[in-house]
């Protein structure tokens, strides 16, 4: 054989074996190509959790006038304890960029087809492996998560509708809402590996040590982020965001002398030639070491 073909050959398969190594995690839902408008319209939503992504793939169906929740015997669209797709058409779909933690429970990075069994007054929700069938068509053996959830009444809603709302660096609420009812339940991501994993170069051991310090998380970390960031390289932002680290434990000493050194740093750069939101920091430092001295008593 060629020593080129094969060599081609070779690189091809290297690719693809990266490529499938990945796919479970890199892939999320995308959008069926139509040839005509659908009446319940598909929709697709990405929120980014810390440094997790969460997408939601559905299809959008409208209230019309009919009973959608309600006893089998009531005629309702979506008669308590049947299987519910939990939209119209295709399954609806969630994606999860790392592993994330739903009702206490762990569920592995990937794609998985998400259902519900609606109730009056207890819903179970489904996380499913099997993500390629049309969204009627379910396969409890598939089933990786089920966990229950409280329906809320609401104002009338037309359009089914999902939303995330209570963000934090870790956590959101992935809200479900459509006629008179609304279901939520909260994901959970474990964000310090991932940090852990992002920081290299000075900048990086500097942004995750000042994330850490504005959300109050990981703080023993942001102190090794920190420290390794000003070994690296000496600046008024990571003296800045160390001074804050030990003026949370009460080291308002140490505090001071790592402010102080932060800002003479920056005022060697000269302060007027900064931008304004740097300025604002600049003072917002030293009002800080102002603080900080009248606590250890010294001017």
């Amino acid at each position: 054989m060629n020593k080129y073909i094969r060599f081609v050959l070779v690189l091809c398969c290297t690719i693809l074996a990266l490529d499938g190594a990945s796919a479970q995690q890199a892939y999320s839902p995308t959008l069926p190509v139509l040839r005509s408008p659908r009446t319940s319209q598909g929709a697709k939503i990405t929120q980014m959790v810390g440094l997790s992504d969460v997408t939601l793939y559905y299809h959008r169906p409208g209230v019309k006038g009919r009973t959608i929740f309600g006893p089998k015997s009531s005629g309702a669209l979506q008669p308590y304890g049947d299987v519910w797709r939990v939209g119209a058409n295709e399954p609806t779909l969630f994606s999860f960029s790392h592993d994330v933690t739903i009702a206490g429970k762990r569920l592995r990075a990937g794609m998985y087809r998400f259902v519900a069994i609606p109730g009056e007054k207890e819903w179970t929700l489904v996380f499913n492996s099997e993500v390629d069938n049309w969204g009627t068509v379910y396969d409890q053996s598939y089933d990786t998560l089920r966990f229950t959830a409280k329906p809320e009444t609401i104002p009338n809603v037309e359009w089914e509708t999902f939303y995330f709302d209570e963000l934090t660096p870790t956590t959101a609420r992935v809200v479900l809402e459509w006629e008179k009812v609304r279901v939520a339940f909260n994901v959970e991501f474990n964000l310090l590996p991932l940090l852990q994993a992002s920081v290299g170069r000075w900048q990086e051991l500097s942004n995750a040590a000042r994330f850490a310090a504005d959300n109050k998380l990981y703080l023993k970390e942001a102190m090794e982020w920190v420290n390794r960031s000003i070994a690296l390289n000496k600046s008024f932002f990571n003296l800045r965001t160390k001074a804050e680290l030990l003026a949370f434990e009460g080291k308002y000493k140490e505090a001071v002398e790592a402010g102080e050194e932060g800002l003479k740093i920056i005022r060697a750069s000269g302060v007027d030639k900064l931008p304004d939101f740097q300025k604002v920091m600049v003072t917002a430092t030293e009002n800080m070491v102002t603080e900080w001295k009248d606590k250890t008593g010294t001017k």
